[in-house]
């Protein structure tokens, strides 16, 4: 495929913005815009000088312009019809998380990549944080030994208002996913079972499941807990969350932001083993840690050179698997067990 790869946008609400900055960064052209508003897709050629062609209809698009690739960034009830109908047409797409509604769907949407050889990846932008990366880079060098626990906070309180303030479950359903997905990025490993408890505090503006607390077991016997809140007012953390890891050698601490360090013991045995302090030595590839940006060159080095995106859909099903199964234990209050 030439360098000049044609794309389709489906779905010009708030977050197309950045798909659509990071797309031209990248020499993408983008030939069609689709909306069901048909103002909406106008707009947003308008705002970013795009000489595209704008339709309510993805099929009308599909039959009048020739493309590459898709952009779905349609609301999750959509993504299986949307995605499905592009790689049925011939184009490889990149989908905005998550992946889908249930894990039947995901599934049949990874099968029809692999059937059709098409790429199909998932827009799961947050592992590409320069934090994440760094994280990864410090267990792999095993600054703190084996890790045994990964633990996550995330406390926020944000007014949506529109639909994710009456979509049930809502923390578990629209934000999980990406803490989720970076816990099985930076332990390299997959959810076996979750405990998760969710309820709606006094207080709330969310109709449902604005907070929750939930147990995984991970491969490995490793064990991931995350504590999370879209209604706790004050001492806010950040939108990447604060995240402890512990190792058989020590502790990596990240606050979402930029303090990011590790505490090894070297010597074990006092009462209080005495740490000491270990910072990042290197910095990740710039590339890497752009978020939307990121994961739209992984993709199009996917499609152009077949070097496989880490957030292709055979792998983020995982991811979902850990949002479906929370929301099950949540609903049963039971331990649920985990698989795709």
């Amino acid at each position: 495929m030439s360098a000049n790869t044609r794309a389709i946008l489906v779905g010009c609400g708030r977050m197309s913005g950045e798909w659509i900055r990071s797309a031209q960064e990248l020499g993408v052209e983008l030939v069609a815009l689709v909306d069901v508003i048909p103002s909406a897709a106008e707009d947003r050629a308008r705002e970013f000088s795009l000489p595209a062609k704008t339709y309510d209809s993805l099929d009308t698009a599909l039959s009048q312009v020739a493309a590459d690739v898709l952009f779905d960034c349609t609301v999750p009830a959509a993504h299986l019809e949307v995605s499905s109908k592009a790689m049925r047409a011939g184009l490889h797409v990149l989908e905005e998380k998550p992946l889908a509604l249930s894990l039947a769907e995901a599934r049949q949407l990874v099968s029809l990549s692999s059937e059709l050889h098409r790429v199909h990846v998932i827009m799961q932008n947050r592992r590409f944080n320069r934090g994440a990366r760094i994280l990864r880079q410090m267990i792999t060098d095993r600054i703190i030994g084996d890790l045994t626990t990964v633990h996550v906070d995330f406390f926020v309180a944000p007014h949506f208002g529109g639909f994710r303030e009456q979509m049930p479950h809502v923390l578990l359903a629209d934000m999980a996913i990406h803490p989720f997905d970076v816990a099985r990025y930076l332990t390299g490993k997959n959810a076996v079972s979750v405990f998760c408890d969710e309820w709606n505090p006094a207080g709330s503006w969310y109709a449902a499941g604005a907070s929750v607390v939930a147990a995984f077991h991970l491969e490995s016997n490793i064990r991931f807990s995350y504590r999370g809140s879209w209604c706790a007012q004050g001492f806010r953390t950040s939108w990447d969350a604060v995240w402890r890891l512990i190792g058989t050698d020590g502790t990596l601490f990240w606050d979402g932001a930029d303090d990011i360090r590790a505490e090894r013991v070297e010597q074990k045995g006092a009462f209080l083993d005495e740490p000491e302090t270990i910072l990042p030595s290197a910095e990740p590839d710039p590339a890497s840690v752009r978020g939307h940006y990121s994961v739209i060159r992984q993709f199009l080095a996917d499609v152009r050179d077949g070097i496989p995106a880490e957030t292709r859909s055979a792998d983020n099903i995982h991811s979902l698997a850990m949002v479906i199964g929370a929301i099950e234990s949540a609903e049963s209050g039971q331990r649920v067990a985990i698989g795709v």
